[in-house]
């Protein structure tokens, strides 16, 4: 059952945060007090805000210019994404698989605001949380990996299917349990919760509400061009488009000839990040 799973608690400083933002006129010097208290935050605010992401010409070197910038409801998400880091993954085991997540993050909120829909945090903490029920079953069961190693790891449904099978729980309702004890959006709940519903839907073969689908379409996109970059330093893309993709692109009103053009861009804005940090 999930009961087996361990949902970590929210730690108190998100919940610090979270009360100062919902007074009728917060202060962010109080935010920025708090993210100075964590060395370990500070040092990852200030990263997130240097990212190619902001497009700075110059380099924020303190706490008070980057919430200044970033605003305290993105600041607020982004410790949300920290502590969950942090809660899930206290030993760095799983290093490779934090660098996935946050370049499909990026992805969804660079993508967001392309496509004008969900809010680009919003989008940005779905990209961020949508795997996070992986290491919550990893952490639970030691042979999860194993059992789950023949799969075709963008089909949510087979994915869903072989989950509960073996262990009666699967990745998305984990997801979706651990978006509601941290006291997230509802619609980020079920967005996260009903991924392999949302992959159905979008082939005429199940019903999930126009919320979840828009925001599971987005998901789709940045994890279509997430994979395409692991491709593409060999050279051997193409221009050849999934039907989910083709299905996504057609419930967001989106043209198949300006997706790939977009595509190519954020993949060429990828290539340059990491030619950048090394």
């Amino acid at each position: 059952m999930t009961t087996q799973l361990l949902i970590p608690s929210r730690p108190d400083l998100l919940l610090e945060i979270q009360n100062i933002l919902a007074q009728p006129d917060p202060e962010p010097a109080d935010v920025v007090e708090l993210i100075k208290r964590d060395v370990g935050l500070y040092t990852v605010l200030l990263a997130a805000v240097n990212s190619p992401l902001y497009r700075r010409e110059f380099l924020i070197e303190s706490a008070e210019h980057a919430v200044a910038i970033l605003g305290m409801t993105r600041v607020a998400n982004l410790v949300r994404v920290v502590a969950l880091r942090s809660s899930v993954d206290p030993d760095g085991q799983w290093q490779s698989f934090w660098e996935v997540s946050t370049e499909i993050a990026t992805l969804c909120q660079q993508l967001s605001v392309k496509l004008h829909c969900l809010l680009p945090d919003n989008a940005y903490t779905l990209g961020m949380m949508h795997n996070i029920g992986v290491p919550l079953m990893r952490a639970r069961w030691p042979d999860y990996d194993t059992q789950l190693a023949s799969l075709q790891r963008d089909n949510a449904v087979l994915i869903r299917r072989a989950e509960l099978a073996a262990f009666d729980t699967n990745r998305f309702q984990a997801a979706g349990l651990l978006a509601k004890e941290w006291f997230m959006a509802d619609e980020l709940v079920d967005a996260l919760q009903y991924q392999a519903h949302a992959q159905a839907a979008l082939m005429g073969k199940a019903q999930v509400s126009d919320a979840v689908l828009q925001a599971n379409a987005l998901l789709l996109l940045a994890k279509d061009i997430s994979q395409e970059y692991q491709n593409y330093w060999h050279f051997d893309s193409d221009d050849t488009l999934s039907p989910l993709v083709v299905r996504a692109l057609k419930l967001l009103n989106y043209d198949q000839y300006d997706y790939l053009d977009l595509k190519e861009d954020l993949l060429q804005q990828l290539a340059r990040s990491e030619s950048a940090h090394h």
